[in-house]
Order: structure tokens, then sequence, then C-alpha cells
């Protein structure tokens, strides 16, 4: 079964390539034989739900790393969950119901970070969970619907930021470590307040909407003193 290529695309951080998810278990396994066999062996022994995304984010990798030009063994995962990439190789995975996307860069110093989200706006309001007080003083003079699709860009933001964080930090970073303000033509403003006090570290996030999903990006690079 050949991959369902939502979108491709050269970004500032990577080549980023999204998947449409197929919906029935057969269908699944189908795309699971485009892998190689380690990924396909490791893909066997996950439950049905999480192994439909497994799958959709290995294909998404595999097909961004072939239109990158970068060759790759069996893409498996490190301890934390994250990608296992050759040396010089950096790159990240998200997913949701429908979607699977992964953004890889030759990086020898530099990690990434991707996420996407449905662009919806949800029943719930996640701005306690996600902003910081400065956050929320600069959305709130927004109407309701245009407040929370700017919080879901928030999130979205820092979800991809802390995947690029994680091989520097090693720990789960909370979402009131790190303030976002999001600019007109794709780049953010970011202020670390990491709890460890790790660093420093040379961060860009970037962001864009397309077909009803927010894509967000992420570079992390640890400065030396």
């Amino acid at each position: 079964m050949a991959p369902d290529v939502a979108f491709d695309l050269p970004l500032e951080h990577g080549r980023c390539v999204g998947v449409r998810l197929p919906k029935l278990p057969a269908q699944v396994d189908a795309l699971a034989e485009t892998l190689l066999p380690a990924e396909r062996a490791l893909a066997a022994g996950l439950g049905e739900v999480r192994r439909r995304t497994w799958v959709g984010g290995r294909v998404a990798i595999r097909q961004a790393l072939l239109r990158a030009g970068i060759d790759a063994p069996a893409v498996l995962s490190d301890a934390r969950g994250a990608p296992l990439l050759p040396p010089g190789v950096s790159g990240s995975i998200s997913h949701k119901t429908q979607r699977a996307t992964a953004l890889v860069a030759r990086e020898p110093f530099a990690r990434l970070g991707v996420d996407i989200e449905d662009d919806v706006v949800g029943s719930l309001d996640i701005s306690r969970r996600v902003l910081r007080q400065q956050e929320v003083e600069e959305l709130s003079p927004l109407a309701p619907g245009e407040r929370a699709r700017e919080v879901l860009l928030r999130f979205s933001a820092k979800e991809a930021l802390y995947k690029a964080l994680d091989p520097f930090v090693q720990r789960y970073v909370a979402f009131g470590e790190v303030s976002i303000s999001p600019q007109a033509d794709g780049t953010t403003r970011v202020t670390l307040h990491l709890a460890g006090n790790e660093g420093p570290f040379s961060v860009d996030v970037r962001w864009l909407r397309l077909e009803a999903i927010v894509l967000t990006t992420a570079r992390v690079v640890r400065l030396t003193a």
C-alpha cells in the first residue's frame, strides 16, 4: 500500500512530510509492509490504536528521509520514545487521529521537534494548563474563538519545542517553563524559564496553518560558554 502523502514541505528546519492514516486494521497492515523488517517487527507487537499511529509516523519519517536524500536503517525508538536516527541526522514525529508527520534534517549539533494539531476550537479551555501569565495577558483582548485558536497554536509550538529540548535536558518540561509569542510571518518570540537552569540554548520555533491543521517546528542548539 503506497503512502497517502498529504504534504511535502521544505521548511526552514528541514524536510517535513505528512501522511494520511488509514482507518482499517487491514489497511494499516498493508501500509506497514512498506517499512523495513525491524520496524515491522516492532509494530507487530503494538495494540491496534498505537500500531496505527506508530506505523503512520514511521512511514512519514521514512518518506521525509527519502525526500531529503538521507539514507537510514530501521528507525526505532530511544529510551525516551524519540526516533533513533543515524549520527548527524535529527528528526521528530507527531500524529493526530487522521495524520502523521515527520521532520528530518542533517544536523550534527541541533535537535528538531515537530507537532501537528487539528485546527479546530475545542470545547475545553486549555489555557490555564498551557499559558504563562504573560501569554494570558497577551491574548486577553481577543474574541473567544480567535483566542482559542491562538492558545492551540501556543500549545503546538511548545510541544514541538519540548521535543527538541528533550535530548539536552532529558526530562519532562512543563508548559510554564516556556513563553511563546507567534508572529504573523511564521516566526516566534521564545523565552525559556527552565526550572533546571539548563542551557544556554539557541531556540527557533516556526509555525504555519494548512489543510485544517496547525504545524509547528522547533530547532534547538546548546550554546557553549
